[in-house]
């Protein structure tokens, strides 16, 4: 934890030292949400883009008491102390503290919290892939929210780590909906397919990264469903997410995806955005096309 840069509304802490109210409602309801940027060479990468869902889910949710200017500036005050050019940046408001009461009080002060930590090394994970399983989706209805309510997506990391497997996709009536952290792609026909944004699935930031690429690359893509089954007799199988970046899936549910290494079309699009990001490209100028 020493390479961990922490603030606690105002104040930088400790990370091994930090402490929040045993009333903050987040410990008992999950009553908040957040956000997670990579850095690349000292940028937030896609800022405006992370920082608007942020805002979008905090009204969602009701909370709207706050100066979302002055949030900002704090985030990014906070990524400059951390002085982490390469980095994962997390940060969440929380509704407030009050003894434990389902219905809020009026006039709660909202809580922020941001840590700032060494960005992971995806490398291996890129060319080697991950083994995932298959898990029913027993999430709420507004998973577009990004909400603090995760336990759902543990049990499925953590029925993955039991059968040792590295993550694991949600599946509805069949459908294969998203991963526990990341928006889940497949390649069937040499065409690459994503579900349609809904209250289903998160709006990634790197999905609409990754749709920018494959139409810089003519990789033809559409919105539409993959059944399970269908998943299993994929070509490619891939998720993306900010911390994890480009997982292929070389593995579901024990039945080996393509020839079981991550696919053509997957590698170009991992290629391309690798290159991307650490060159100094924007998200902002990828997403103009």
């Amino acid at each position: 934890m020493n390479n961990i840069f922490m603030i606690i509304n105002d104040e930088p802490v400790n990370a091994q030292d930090a402490r929040i109210s045993a009333w903050d409602r987040a410990i008992y309801f999950g009553d908040g949400v957040y956000e997670v940027i990579q850095a690349y060479n000292g940028k937030l990468w896609a800022f405006d883009a992370h920082f608007a869902r942020f805002k979008r889910s905090l009204h969602e949710i009701g909370i709207d008491n706050i100066d979302i200017n002055q949030i900002k500036e704090k985030v990014l005050a906070g990524f400059e102390k951390a002085n982490q050019p390469n980095a994962l940046l997390y940060f969440h408001i929380t509704r407030g503290i009050q003894p434990r009461l389902h219905t809020p009080a009026d006039e709660l002060k909202p809580q922020f919290l941001m840590f700032v930590k060494p960005a992971p090394d995806n490398s291996s994970i890129a060319k080697n892939g991950i083994k995932a399983i298959s898990y029913p989706d027993i999430r709420w209805k507004r998973c577009d929210i990004k909400s603090l309510n995760l336990l759902a997506n543990v049990m499925a990391c953590n029925e993955a780590k039991i059968k040792n497997c590295d993550d694991a996709v949600f599946v509805s009536d069949n459908i294969v909906i998203e991963g526990t952290s990341s928006t889940f792609f497949a390649v069937i026909d040499s065409k690459l397919i994503t579900r349609p944004l809904n209250h289903q699935v998160l709006p990634g930031i790197t999905r609409g990264a990754i749709l920018a690429i494959a139409k810089r690359l003519n990789i033809e893509f559409f919105e539409g469903e993959t059944p399970l089954l269908q998943a299993y007799e994929a070509q490619e199988l891939f998720l993306c997410g900010t911390g994890s970046e480009i997982r292929a899936i070389v593995e579901l549910d024990g039945r080996q995806i393509g020839n079981g290494t991550p696919g053509k079309i997957t590698r170009k699009i991992t290629d391309y955005f690798i290159n991307y990001t650490r060159t100094g490209g924007s998200f902002e100028e990828l997403i103009k096309g």
